[in-house]
């Protein structure tokens, strides 16, 4: 048995009090003279013995309640070695601080991240100087995955500020175990100290090992909050005044309804257009913003709308790429295709070039944003594999089949996508049975569709069918549900099939009405874009393979568009492509430039993650709801007030005795109380 407060056992020395009072006011008697005294003599001395053994008895009930008392203050308790948290030595403990945005919200002792902080230094002093400690934050800093001093652990603590980072909760334990696990101490313990949002707590995929998780639930209000959730744009080509119309969702997490917010849009620090909207209460609501493109090259912007007191969320950075031109390449059998070189070449959107394929460069291929195989025999192995890079870099491919085509070697390359494949080649007159008026290729082509629309004709074709496993949309389809023009999404690229050649001696399609817009679509929506914008706090890959074909050898450097901030990042690449990750060292939201010596190069756009703008909070017994639901074992749930007033790291390890001696106390009271009435009655009667 051990007790949390021991120095309150020094207490017990006031039991000497009673005793004191008893010998010294108890034992008094005082006499009163009769004539005849042999009767009262008896009564007496009867009197005399009653009174004795009640006043013991008043006695031992007051040194009992005074006992019972010290030792409730020193809460005593039973320790249970499965579950106690600090050892008498050998302990390596880890410490998580949240240290995300809604930890700026305040309390009564100051922002939350202060109050963490100093839960954080009041379970470091519970352990002794010779127990190694952790300090984990959500920026997961490689400078904090070791363990050190106590003395080392509160001066890291001194040092941590709100970031922009927020993972889930389920990250964070996984991260903590995964370190724990490189520790020999005898305990191991784990705290985490959070406002605990719901929208980031899920248990359902903790660890489920036997470490000991102490969650922290630090006190937080639900507060409303508007904020731009993300942005986008169904048309990705841009260029100088051409119309472009950006869809932005915004979302009033609030019970109050919210009229005209403003929402303003602005490119290069130049507001290009405006509007306001209202919201119902817990309301999402997409808004179209239509606006003119005002010039080529990289177009840093910003959406904004104003709300308060939570403005972390209220802008929303994106850069666009405004290009002259779409580079398209047509690798040939042979002779280019007249019928492209007509509606390609002369064509001020599109770059069209042509090449064969025994004279083919593939260090120019990620100068285009399309590659089109038109005719080829065959395609080799080492094209095949160069053109599956292109693709996973989010080039676009068009096959266009020939009358000697190797079915075999083709088949091979198109497989290697889940791509539906050829069939034989059919000699037949047929027609186009459908046309997927809704694909995105024919957007704003068709005003409207009737039964009786012209179909191209066919008199041979390859049929394209798919096969279990395979990835198609079927553009343009025959009856038999075969395609004539199918699309294969394959990640940001897309691989496009044609049934039959591009010549009157197949089909009439390059007669048709419809062949302008397909292949202009096709290639103006291949265009290789950067991606518009980031999200901080999970360390991007940022890809600039759209820009320029970086060189690993090279010094880039990067700054925002104000050049406040600046630094060199590091250069990689990934599945295919170039480009970087600010590792940190780009700490708030908004547009950067990347530069090579004093030239720049292209750019990009970081955001806040928006899972920190639902500003609602789990409760302690939610907490402890979730974990026990989950079957998270070893795992508690304390309040900041618990962890620090009654020091629960060291009492609520086994049976505590605070309830009995409750109790107990109580009881001698009223029996105190009881035997004093009694005496005071009988005193009446006589």
């Amino acid at each position: 048995m051990g007790f949390v407060y021991p120095y309150f056992l020094f207490g017990l020395f006031a039991v000497a009090v009673p005793i004191v009072i008893h010998l010294f006011n108890f034992r008094k008697f005082k006499k009163v003279y009769f004539t005849n005294v042999k009767l009262l003599t008896d009564l007496q001395s009867e009197s005399k013995k009653q009174s004795k053994v009640r006043d013991i008895i008043l006695l031992c009930l007051r040194c009992l309640t005074i006992c019972l008392l010290v030792l409730l203050f020193a809460n005593p308790y039973i320790k249970d070695d499965k579950k106690v948290l600090v050892s008498d030595s050998g302990n390596a403990v880890l410490v998580f601080v949240d240290n995300s945005f809604s930890m700026e919200n305040s309390s009564d002792k100051g922002s939350l991240l202060d109050v963490a902080k100093q839960k954080a230094r009041d379970i470091a002093m519970q352990y002794s100087q010779s127990d190694v400690f952790c300090l984990m934050t959500q920026d997961m800093s490689g400078r904090h995955k070791h363990f050190v001093s106590r003395d080392r652990f509160l001066g890291m603590l001194s040092e941590v500020e709100i970031s922009p980072s927020s993972l889930p909760m389920s990250k964070i334990v996984q991260s903590a175990h995964r370190f724990m696990a490189s520790s020999t101490a005898k305990s191991k313990s784990c705290f985490y100290i959070s406002d605990f949002q719901s929208s980031l707590f899920d248990a359902e995929n903790f660890d489920k090992d036997s470490l000991n998780d102490v969650f922290v639930h630090l006190r937080a209000k639900n507060a409303d909050n508007i904020f731009i959730d993300s942005v986008w744009f169904d048309n990705v080509f841009f260029k100088a005044g051409h119309s472009a119309e950006l869809s932005v969702r915004i979302v009033n997490r609030s019970s109050e309804e919210a009229e005209k917010v403003p929402v303003k849009l602005f490119m290069d620090e130049q507001q290009i257009t405006a509007s306001s909207i209202d919201m119902q209460p817990n309301e999402s609501r997409i808004v179209k913003m239509a606006f003119s493109v005002p010039q080529n090259g990289i177009l840093h912007s910003k959406l904004s709308i104003a709300d308060n007191p939570v403005c972390f969320d209220d802008d929303f950075y994106f850069t666009l790429l405004a290009r002259e031109k779409v580079r398209v390449l047509a690798i040939n059998q042979s002779q280019p295709n007249e019928y492209l070189l007509r509606l390609l070449s002369n064509d001020a959107d599109v770059e069209f070039d042509n090449t064969t394929a025994g004279n083919i460069d593939f260090g120019q291929f990620a100068l285009y944003s399309m590659i089109i195989l038109h005719g080829l025999n065959e395609i080799s192995s080492g094209l095949a594999s160069e053109l599956s890079s292109f693709v996973e870099s989010a080039g676009s491919v068009c096959v266009i089949p020939s009358k000697d085509m190797d079915l075999s070697s083709v088949n091979n390359f198109l497989q290697s996508f889940s791509a539906p494949l050829y069939e034989p080649l059919v000699k037949k007159n047929t027609e186009v049975a459908a046309i997927d008026v809704e694909n995105k290729l024919f957007k704003g082509v068709f005003t409207s569709v009737t039964d009786n629309m012209e179909m191209p004709k066919v008199q041979q074709y390859f049929p394209i069918v798919a096969g279990a496993g395979s990835i198609a949309q079927n553009i343009m389809q025959f009856a038999d549900k075969s395609g004539f023009a199918t699309l294969s999404p394959q990640g940001k690229g897309v691989v496009y099939i044609f049934a039959s050649a591009l010549s009157p001696e197949w089909s009439n399609l390059v007669n048709q009405s419809v062949f302008v817009p397909l292949v202009w679509n096709m290639c103006t929506m291949s265009r290789r874009i950067p991606s518009i914008y980031y999200e901080m706090g999970n360390n991007p890959f940022i890809d600039l393979s759209a820009y320029i074909e970086m060189d690993n050898k090279e010094i880039y450097q990067v700054s925002d568009v104000s050049k406040t901030i600046s630094f060199i990042p590091q250069i990689i690449r990934h599945n295919k492509q170039i480009g970087i990750r600010t590792e940190q060292q780009a700490k708030s939201a908004g547009n950067y430039n990347i530069y090579r010596k004093d030239s720049l190069l292209g750019g990009f756009s970081l955001n806040y993650p928006r899972k920190e703008s639902i500003l609602e909070f789990l409760s302690e017994g939610e907490i402890a709801k979730q974990l026990k639901a989950n079957e998270i074992k070893n795992a508690r749930v304390f309040s900041s007030r618990e962890l620090i007033e009654t020091q629960l790291l060291k009492s609520d390890v086994g049976f505590s005795f605070t309830p009995l001696l409750l109790c107990l106390i109580i009881l001698a009271i009223c029996a105190e109380l009881i035997l004093l009435q009694t005496t005071k009655k009988q005193k009446g009667q006589k």
